[in-house]
């Protein structure tokens, strides 16, 4: 009998034990994967932005002019180029993509059972984030290669024309990129906590302030320092695409880093 309680209780102790660091990151990542795969109107808007880049960059290379080889001078653009022109429009669906993921947390207190799941606040925001860029990611290189796509079939031009390294350098840098976009754009909600401020926020920065800007280049700005790498050719005077790469990053880490402080003092 002794030696049966003395097994129970030890069974009872290492079902009781504490999950590890890792592990808890892995169980709340998978989790925050679950949710917004779950999370109907994050799909809708991935699906919805991927078709209208095929729509938009159909009606922006209309009649265009393009070459297959790289140009340095940049007076003939790339047909690449032209696959994510579109894209410059577009990204606002993945910017509201990243809204909707933190800002549906606060529909209905949902956060509370979260929170309750993952007490841990820091372990769950950066889940949450890494989730979304996950998930993204793909979305966003699907809508870059549509684009591509689009170009190709309007004009008759066959894969094999262009330069697989090259392609793979544009697609990845463009996916990359939106999918930073939507982790800032999450920082952004978790901050505001309600979708169509924090939506607003960024929508009339993206399609009003910074076509305003552009002709100030100022590669200190996100979405301008995008255009160093994700385009074949940058334009005169724009600084090497690695300096682009930290920009970008430097404003989602911030942003992401913002929220996570905050969300951490906060009661919710």
């Amino acid at each position: 009998m002794g030696a049966s309680a003395s097994a129970s209780a030890g069974a009872a102790t290492r079902s009781e034990a504490p999950r590890s660091a890792p592990g808890a990151f892995l169980d709340a990542f998978r989790a925050e994967l679950s949710k917004l795969l779950s999370l109907g109107s994050f799909r809708a808007v991935i699906a919805g932005t991927i078709a209208l880049t095929a729509v938009a960059t159909a009606l922006l290379t209309q009649h265009a002019e393009f070459t297959v080889e790289a140009d340095p001078s940049g007076e003939t653009p790339h047909l690449l180029d032209f696959g994510v022109v579109g894209l410059g429009w577009t990204q606002v669906g993945f910017f509201l993509a990243g809204v909707l993921a933190a800002t549906s947390e606060y529909v209905g207190g949902q956060i509370r059972t979260t929170l309750l799941a993952v007490p841990n606040r820091l372990v769950q925001k950066t889940a949450a984030m890494l989730a979304l860029a996950v998930l993204v990611f793909p979305g966003a290189l699907l809508a870059a290669a549509t684009g591509v796509g689009v170009v190709l079939a309007s004009t008759g031009t066959v894969l094999e024309a262009l330069e697989p390294a090259l392609t793979a350098r544009v697609l990845c840098s463009a996916a990359g990129y939106l999918a930073c976009m939507a982790v800032l754009s999450a920082a952004v909600g978790s901050l505001v906590r309600k979708t169509v401020p924090a939506a607003a926020i960024l929508v009339v920065y993206l399609l009003v302030v910074s076509p305003l800007l552009q002709g100030l280049r100022w590669y200190f700005l996100p979405d301008m320092a995008s255009y160093t790498f994700w385009y074949v050719i940058s334009q005169p005077g724009a600084p090497p695409p690695f300096v682009g790469w930290i920009v970008v990053l430097a404003w989602t880490l911030g942003a992401a880093a913002v929220a996570a402080l905050v969300f951490r003092r906060r009661d919710t």
